[in-house]
């Protein structure tokens, strides 16, 4: 999806930022962190409905996104017992690998009629929503109900991080999300995720963007959005 926005294959993506069972999806933020023409341009935020989908008499063996898998195991076990998981690269290519191998999927309940597929259990957890991510190569302009998403790292010294967040609390801007990630280019290399409320462009977070820069080794701008998209 990234590659395809980055490429103008298309004029926007939807990718899944974070689930409230499971936490970041690290595929997205390591793609966030690598493509650096691919803006966020939007969030949205939906309740996640599962379905385990397969035939009568399917091989005790599922096949998912690892996320989605997480979300509801142990439901699964109490339906299947003892069966194996099989990761995919999305929910979409298990719904046909199942088909063809006379399997199970988890996915989106839509999946069973595209692929044949009959809906055995429907998993609906009042706490599980998922904020989807809309990218762009286009940057947004502010509407005043703003958020922005930065990624940096810091020096490896006492304090630093803490010096970092004080860029943001001495302006009174309110942080809604931070997280470390592996920088991946060597053990104990970190960098951060940070989203906050207010737009890049606009003051204070124009000014905090600025001492952000000066502060630290690298440091991104990953798009300013609106809290709720459109």
């Amino acid at each position: 999806m990234f590659r395809a926005v980055e490429e103008g294959d298309a004029d926007y993506g939807v990718v899944p930022w974070e689930n409230s069972l499971e936490g970041s999806v690290g595929e997205t933020l390591d793609n966030m962190l690598d493509r650096e023409r691919v803006w966020v341009y939007g969030e949205v935020v939906l309740k996640v409905v599962h379905c385990l989908m397969g035939d009568e008499g399917a091989e005790p063996v599922v096949y998912s996104h690892p996320h989605a898998y997480e979300q509801v195991k142990e439901e699964l076990r109490r339906i299947l017992g003892d069966h194996d998981f099989v990761p995919a690269p999305s929910t979409a290519e298990a719904a046909v690998r199942a088909a063809e191998e006379g399997a199970y999927a988890l996915g989106p309940c839509r999946l069973a009629d595209e692929h044949g597929l009959e809906v055995i259990e429907r998993f609906e957890l009042d706490n599980n929503e998922t904020r989807f991510a809309v990218l762009s190569t286009r940057d947004r302009a502010p509407t005043g109900e703003d958020k922005t998403s930065v990624v940096f790292s810091v020096t490896d010294r006492p304090g630093a991080l803490r010096e970092v967040l004080g860029i943001f609390a001495d302006r009174g801007i309110n942080l809604t999300k931070i997280e470390s990630r592996p920088a991946k280019s060597g053990l104990g290399d970190y960098v951060f995720f940070l989203d906050f409320i207010g737009h890049r462009m606009l003051h204070p977070a124009n000014e905090a963007l600025a001492e952000l820069r000066e502060r630290t080794p690298f440091s991104r701008v990953l798009g300013s959005y609106p809290k709720e998209f459109p």
